[in-house]
């Protein structure tokens, strides 16, 4: 989920566990900012394409994406 940290994203990414996901990648520029249990930190900036390549390769498991 991009945007974990704040807004929107902030709110909805710690229920995605609680309802079933078995992993979360929480999205934010500060990944030290995201702390909620059942979530896995990752740094991106979305206005930033190395940020956003190097977030795509880390995540390669994903098999849904929700941008916030």
């Amino acid at each position: 989920m991009t945007g974990a940290d704040r807004g929107p994203g902030r709110a909805f990414a710690p229920a995605l566990p609680e309802r079933g996901a078995s992993a979360v990648h929480a999205g934010a520029r500060d990944p030290g900012s995201v702390t909620d249990q059942g979530l896995v930190p990752v740094e991106l900036d979305i206005t930033d394409p190395i940020s956003t390549a190097a977030a795509a390769e880390r995540c390669g498991d994903i098999t849904l994406l929700i941008n916030d």
